[in-house]
């Protein structure tokens, strides 16, 4: 082939868009069709690493802006909860305020209740106190009763000895008079009802004693009732002291609850009115964050558009065959990979793991495991480069996993431990750049 042909089949590649074509020779003309393609590859590649930097750049913000607006929705969601808490707590405020005025109204009446228990307690103390005084005053002319009855069985006493003695005399006057004869008839007669009279002084002085006697005991038995009902008015005004002590503890008591709730009923009004303005304020808050989520949207959705022109870019541009176009690519397949995964946690995607191929088969090991080989075999970046890419594969099976087995925690914790080995790749892929 002349050299002619050789540079007529080097454009129509150029043309097809292979721009790795070079022409062996030393004529000028084929050293100006070898610089061409490598200015239109070098052109190709910078053109194809700088849409690969702007893709990578729109990932990371449609990812950021992604969880910003589901940051911005879970914010809204709780904003509403903590409103609509906040609402019932001012309506538990208002019924505790409410309860609070009865609670109050009871206290009150429980008071006035108090008050005439003890006012009652004081009127029996006082009566009892009268009676303890008229107890001890009956007692006391009782006690006086008894001494008298006392004094009376006395006389009573010497009445019943002057009988005995008279009964004697009446006795040895009749043996004197009977001593006499006929002149001590008359006396005898005498001394006789003397005797008569005696007896019968004697017989009624006992039974007066009897009485006297049954007097006193009836005396005792009521000197003792009286002590009894004395120490039972004692007891009771004891008692009465201690009940009326009591009741002013009430008194004291119910006033002091009253004046409690009445500051819980105060306290609660103004918690009302404060739980009333943090709900309206929370309410606004909602409106703000939701009218921001809006906007996040509506531009998260503007640059997932604009991903999609680029894309399109890159994918046209990765039909052109140039050395480092797979290198590039790579990049963005592994960064794309990302925002996919946290998509499907946010709800954007749904991925199923047939979808998530080995690193083996995905654009950058089918070309690791051929033409990487032969290019950048002994290349220590290149040698690196299999471990963390082996990696993000891994861990982004399991990220599907997990979030298909319903653990949304568990996917996203796997999504951030993804970004090591993922930047290791991309960085691992610059150096491999470098090295052409």
């Amino acid at each position: 082939m002349t050299n002619q042909e050789d540079i007529r089949s080097a454009l129509e590649q150029f043309t097809a868009g292979d721009f790795t074509v070079r022409i062996a020779g030393d004529d000028a003309m084929v050293g100006v069709v070898n610089q061409l393609g490598q200015t239109l590859e070098l052109l190709v590649e910078n053109l194809m690493e700088n849409q690969v930097g702007n893709c990578i750049s729109i990932f990371e913000v449609v990812t950021s802006m992604s969880r910003m607006s589901d940051g911005m929705s879970n914010m809204d969601e709780r904003t509403l909860s903590m409103a609509a808490a906040t609402e019932e707590l001012a309506t538990t405020n208002e019924q505790i305020a409410g309860s609070s005025d009865e609670a109050v109204a009871l206290s009150t009446h429980a008071v006035e209740a108090a008050n005439g228990g003890s006012a009652s307690v004081e009127s029996a103390l006082a009566v009892l106190g009268e009676m303890e005084e008229g107890a001890r005053s009956a007692m006391g002319e009782v006690e006086k009763l008894a001494k008298f009855s006392g004094d009376i069985g006395a006389i009573v006493q010497s009445i019943q000895r002057i009988a005995g003695q008279t009964n004697m005399l009446a006795l040895n006057a009749t043996i004197e008079a009977a001593r006499a004869g006929d002149a001590g008839r008359g006396f005898a007669v005498v001394a006789g009802e003397v005797k008569e009279l005696s007896q019968q002084t004697a017989k009624a002085a006992a039974e007066i004693s009897q009485k006297i006697g049954q007097l006193q005991g009836e005396i005792d038995n009521v000197v003792t009732l009286f002590s009894e009902n004395v120490e039972r008015a004692e007891r009771g005004g004891a008692a009465a002291e201690d009940a009326g002590r009591s009741m002013n503890d009430v008194i004291t008591a119910f006033s002091s609850v009253s004046e409690q709730v009445h500051h819980i009923k105060m306290a609660a009004s103004d918690q009302g009115e404060a739980s009333r303005e943090i709900a309206k304020r929370t309410h606004e808050v909602s409106d703000l964050v939701s009218h921001e989520t809006h906007e996040i949207n509506q531009t998260s959705h503007q640059m997932r558009e604009l991903e999609g022109g680029v894309r399109q870019q890159l994918d046209r541009l990765s039909e052109q065959k140039v050395s480092n176009g797979v290198l590039s690519l790579a990049k963005t397949d592994h960064m794309l990979w990302k925002k996919r995964l946290v998509d499907m946690v946010l709800g954007f995607e749904n991925i199923s793991i047939d979808d998530v191929s080995d690193h083996r088969h995905c654009r950058l090991g089918k070309w690791y495991y051929s033409e990487g080989k032969e290019l950048y075999g002994q290349d220590r970046s290149f040698t690196d480069l299999e471990k963390p890419h082996a990696e993000v594969h891994r861990l982004a099976r399991e990220t599907v996993e997990k979030f298909n087995q319903g653990d949304k925690a568990g996917a996203s914790a796997l999504i951030e431990q993804l970004g090591i080995p993922s930047s290791e790749v991309v960085a691992l892929l610059d150096k491999l750049q470098r090295k052409k």
